[in-house]
């Protein structure tokens, strides 16, 4: 169960500080009048799409939300908000990947829609985890036996995610660096 619990906050966490090294870069450009690390940027879009919306809230939903569903049925509110929610992510990663291409292609008004935009998704991102930790995670704690603690951790454990795991700048970069060379 514990290891299931910390991959999940290591992902939120790494989503959360991959789009404030977006909102970052972007301000610092912006304020310096120069074209940002357009590389870096798409490193870091690249991670949100691939690991947070590809697989860590697929295996979410499949693993722990029906987990906890099939324990609680009065969980089924919860659930289908933090669902709504990942479908939210969605409409930031849409929006957020859109400027970027077009602050890439010279529009000057993209630079700091793509600040923004990463700033509110990762205002968004932080405001679910405190509701997906308080209405979904706290009944899954209470309700589900070891077993479904196991297959969870090993669903998510299956999800080599470099940057979730890593613990310094060092770390942070080379796993942007090896997702990029892909």
């Amino acid at each position: 169960m514990q290891r299931a619990i910390e991959i999940m906050h290591d992902r939120q966490r790494a989503m959360s500080s991959t789009l404030l090294a977006m909102r970052t870069i972007a301000r610092r450009s912006l304020k310096a009048g120069t074209p940002p690390d357009f590389t870096q940027l798409r490193r870091l879009l690249h991670y949100v799409e691939r690991f947070p919306q590809r697989l860590h809230q697929p295996a979410e939903e499949k693993h722990l939300f029906q987990a906890v569903l099939r324990r609680d049925a009065g969980a089924e509110r919860a659930v289908k908000r933090a669902k709504r929610d990942h479908a939210t992510c969605l409409g930031y990663l849409d929006r957020l990947r859109t400027a970027l291409a077009y602050w890439e292609k010279g529009d000057p008004m993209a630079g700091p829609q793509v600040a923004v935009l990463a700033d509110d998704y990762a205002r968004f991102c932080r405001l679910h985890a405190r509701i997906e930790a308080r209405d979904v995670l706290s009944v899954a704690l209470k309700v589900l036996p070891e077993q479904d603690w196991r297959a969870i951790e090993q669903a998510y454990g299956a999800i080599d995610d470099r940057l979730a795991r890593s613990r310094s700048r060092t770390d942070c970069a080379a796993a942007l660096r090896a997702m990029g060379d892909r």
